[in-house]
């Protein structure tokens, strides 16, 4: 199990080493793909992703997730070995429609995986968050390096690009091929529906906790997606040059790697009520001060928002695996998954008309309201109840 764990750090690292993502905005438009049409990819691939979200999470903990995880990084490789062949807008959308029935298999499996084998080996679960810590600081890691490697490798020409994104896409099939599937906590002596009906019953309906912090992890989660498909089209007006493409995604990514890695010490430290508002403040600030000072001034403002990602992401997935049994972890997660996915089917496309319709100040301005909204009616509560259980754990003492 403690093989595993080094092994799921490097499968977040190397899932991560998709080179050309540092640079698919710019490399679309030079096939005539505008923003309007490239967001409408993107609805695509994450409605792919919604539909296929809680079936491979179901798969993953009846199958075995060691096997969903290996089908679906070997089809994440085809896709990308296909990649190069592609030059219409049907060729593309056939790209983005197994991306997403690979990424849907992937999804909650490798991070249900990782705290299993944790647990297996003699873990605290006390201590997860530092392990889940390590794995997002891993996958940002990976995201930065393969972010440089891109901005690099395109100074060549994209044709260099894709045909080394695919041949860097097969090393996590093998990291998996190398995984033990840990144990599973799962009574076999109870009905797997009931018990997957109280789960998501206990999730969704009668814990308030818990479905509150599956909220914030699909609304926080959806904003981060949009940011980081607008923050090329950003980088694009702003005049950045292609290959400071691959350097700034992977300074963002390094910093919400490392925003995730400090998330257990700044709890220890802190308490978890500081750190929940500064995931909710800081993205809104970025999206603020990107729409009122478009060039580099915005784009410095903006690394507050994956700060925000970054210890939102530890810290609500830290909640769930705590209050989520062994048995049904990957569904759960895949089931915030699919939250974020739907969500950005509508939202996606929005933005990306807006963008193209009255500009980007505008659409930034109006996530900064949305999001506003949301810090207000969902992360708000969740930080009140945080700030209760720990007076009731306080006064348990």
């Amino acid at each position: 199990m403690n093989r595993n764990i080094k092994l799921l750090y490097g499968f977040s690292f190397f899932d991560q080493f998709m080179i050309v993502i540092a640079l698919w905005v710019p490399y679309l438009a030079t096939k005539g793909i505008g923003m309007r049409q490239f967001m409408e990819l993107q609805a695509v691939f994450a409605l792919v992703i919604l539909c296929g979200e809680l079936p491979s999470g179901l798969l993953s903990d009846l199958w075995g997730r060691k096997k969903t995880l290996l089908l679906g990084s070997a089809l994440k490789a085809v896709s990308f070995s296909l990649l190069p062949l592609w030059s219409s807008y049907e060729g593309f959308l056939f790209y983005h429609l197994t991306m997403g029935i690979a990424l849907s298999m992937i999804s909650g499996g490798d991070v249900a995986l990782l705290y299993d084998s944790y647990l297996a080996a003699g873990g605290e679960k006390s201590r997860g968050t530092a392990v889940l810590g390590n794995a997002k600081l891993a996958s940002q890691t990976g995201t930065t390096v393969s972010a440089l490697l891109g901005g690099a490798i395109v100074t060549l020409s994209y044709g260099h690009l894709l045909w080394a994104n695919a041949i860097l896409s097969w090393i996590p099939v093998f990291l998996v091929l190398r995984l033990i599937e840990p144990p599973s906590s799962l009574d076999r002596g109870k009905k797997r529906v009931e018990e997957l009906k109280g789960i998501l019953s206990t999730t969704l309906v009668r814990d308030a906790t818990t479905r509150l912090v599956l909220l914030n992890l699909v609304a926080w989660g959806t904003g981060g997606l949009v940011m980081f498909w607008v923050n090329q089209k950003y980088w694009q007006e702003s005049g950045v040059p292609l290959a400071s493409f691959g350097v700034l995604l992977a300074g963002y990514g390094l910093v919400a790697g490392l925003a995730g890695r400090s998330a257990a010490l700044g709890g220890t430290r802190l308490g978890r009520r500081p750190l929940l508002a500064a995931v909710g403040v800081l993205p809104i600030i970025a999206y603020f001060g990107m729409a009122s000072f478009l060039g580099w001034g915005g784009i410095l403002l903006g690394i507050l928002a994956p700060v925000g990602r970054g210890l939102g992401e530890v810290l609500f997935l830290e909640s769930l695996n705590e209050r989520i049994s062994s048995a049904f972890r990957a569904t759960v997660i895949s089931m915030a998954q699919l939250g974020i996915r739907a969500s950005f089917c509508l939202l996606g496309p929005l933005v990306g008309y807006g963008i193209d319709g009255w500009g980007l100040p505008s659409v930034l301005s109006a996530l900064g309201i949305l999001f506003s909204i949301a810090f207000v009616f969902l992360l708000l509560p969740l930080m009140l109840r945080q700030t209760a259980l720990s007076s009731a754990d306080g006064l348990k003492a």
